[in-house]
């Protein structure tokens, strides 16, 4: 597996591995956030690729505009036929290297479901609050942290 920048061309394979998604862990209706995320990328965002180079997943981190010390992942996820296969953990793992460019960032913060919690949290993340049925019912939203400097 191979960690890289988005290209637009991998428009098309992003919003594959997002379907692959719905209805467990995104709801159709973010679908179309979710592309027009894609197309005014507000950070740095990368795709994760298997062996043969075909983009199986994607993942970005951005600066918050409320806080310059405070960065948030955005929209990671990996085709549903990968999940468990370490390309979650590959592309997470290469998204927080990002930090080691980014000396004023002290937390990273994240929005995610109740589906992957536990996953952040195995990775220093912390729970702040769930919102129970926040994305669709039974798809509760957590908010969580990782502090990374002080």
């Amino acid at each position: 597996m191979k960690l890289r920048d988005y290209r637009p061309e991998d428009r098309a394979a992003c919003l594959a591995a997002f379907d692959s998604n719905i209805p467990w862990f995104f709801s159709v209706e973010e679908r179309e956030r979710f592309g027009c995320f894609l197309d005014d990328l507000p950070g740095r965002y990368a795709v994760i690729c298997d062996d043969d180079g075909a983009v199986v997943g994607c993942g970005g981190l951005a600066p918050t505009r409320e806080d310059p010390r405070v960065a948030a992942l955005t929209w990671g996820l990996v085709h549903s036929s990968l999940h468990g296969q370490g390309y979650g953990k590959a592309l997470t793992e290469g998204r927080l290297a990002w930090l080691a460019d980014m000396p004023e960032i002290e937390l990273v913060r994240i929005d995610t479901s109740h589906l992957t919690m536990d996953f952040y949290a195995r990775r220093g993340f912390r729970l702040l609050q769930r919102i129970e049925d926040f994305y669709q019912p039974g798809l509760d939203r957590c908010d969580m942290e990782l502090v990374v400097r002080r």
